[in-house]
């Protein structure tokens, strides 16, 4: 298993059921500038991630890695989850595949700076290519602000 012994440590989840797609590309934000993120090589270890998610526990930060197995693609994976709102980012294992849920564009702006961390600092070689169209901005309407306010 080439150095990610560390994984058999990590607690065990009951088998993912849920549907699952392979992540090849996102598009990310910049600066206010949209960016597509394709991943154009597979790290040959997972000891970047293990640091990283070290150094995460070590200051305090909230961080759930677990093993599980992804029934829809039939592979053991470890899924990584920072916050409850979140769907987890799994990687399977030995091959070092991403995979999100399905439905993971429903919670794309809290699933992006996840993605963003696990790709980054799980040693994945990513292409940026910076796109022609600014992001929008989330407006606050009066609407929204009715429903913040509590009387």
């Amino acid at each position: 298993m080439n150095g990610d012994e560390w994984i058999n440590g990590l607690e065990w989840y009951p088998p993912y059921h849920k549907n699952v797609k392979p992540l090849y590309k996102y598009i990310d934000v910049s600066n206010g500038q949209l960016i597509e993120v394709t991943i154009i090589e597979k790290p040959q270890n997972l000891d970047k991630l293990r640091s990283w998610i070290e150094y995460r526990k070590e200051i305090g930060k909230p961080l759930t890695v677990f093993r599980t197995y992804l029934t829809a693609v039939k592979k053991h994976a470890i899924g990584i989850l920072m916050y409850p709102d979140q769907y987890p980012v799994f990687i399977t294992i030995p091959d070092y595949e991403v995979y999100v849920k399905r439905t993971w564009k429903s919670r794309y702006a809290n699933m992006r700076s996840l993605i963003r961390y696990v790709l980054t600092y799980g040693g994945y070689k990513l292409k940026r290519k910076r796109l022609k169209y600014r992001a929008e901005k989330f407006k606050k309407t009066i609407q929204t602000e009715l429903c913040t306010t509590t009387s």
